[in-house]
């Protein structure tokens, strides 16, 4: 990927990544493209296929807040619940999706800077899910948040630790 901010080529595109549930937003592939500064190298269908991959794994984690939620309140969309996690669901796909794309590094055309990168490859993905890892749990806290102040949780539960994740120590 391009660490210098700089992309090599103009690359643009109109493909949307349609989400499979309904209740969040699709992507851009042009917004992740712009957002971190791809290198034009990259066709389109890695990044398609890692951007899918992404979405459906914070999906997957989000999907047990959005359905408490969604017990006590209405919320069909999660703008339609809260407008700033909008930017906040996208920034933790698009991390994770930028994670899964160092693999693909190695094989473009850019032998010195990818020997470097494949030496801190595992660093980097650590990093990256990481910070998609505390996108998804500031959404989670926040929809357990609304949903225990509508009475979807016991008055005497636990409050989850800020942002521990056992998965990432």
């Amino acid at each position: 990927m391009s660490l210098n901010g700089k992309t090599t080529a103009s690359t643009t595109t109109a493909t949307v990544i349609k989400n499979t549930r309904p209740f969040f937003p699709d992507i851009e592939l042009q917004a992740f493209i712009d957002n971190y500064r791809l290198p034009g190298e990259y066709n389109e269908a890695p990044l398609v296929y890692e951007l899918a991959g992404a979405m459906r794994h914070v999906n997957e984690e989000l999907t047990d807040f959005v359905l408490i939620l969604q017990s006590v309140i209405v919320a069909e969309t999660l703008a339609a619940f809260d407008t700033e996690l909008v930017d906040v669901y996208k920034a933790a796909v698009m991390h994770w999706a930028r994670s899964g794309l160092i693999k693909y590094f190695e094989t473009i055309n850019r032998k010195a800077a990818a020997e470097i990168q494949g030496e801190r490859n595992e660093i980097i993905v650590t990093e990256w899910k990481g910070e998609a890892q505390s996108c998804i749990d500031m959404l989670s806290k926040r929809i357990l948040d609304v949903a225990a102040e509508n009475g979807a949780l016991p008055e005497k539960r636990r409050q989850f630790a800020d942002g521990f994740r056992a998965s990432i120590i």
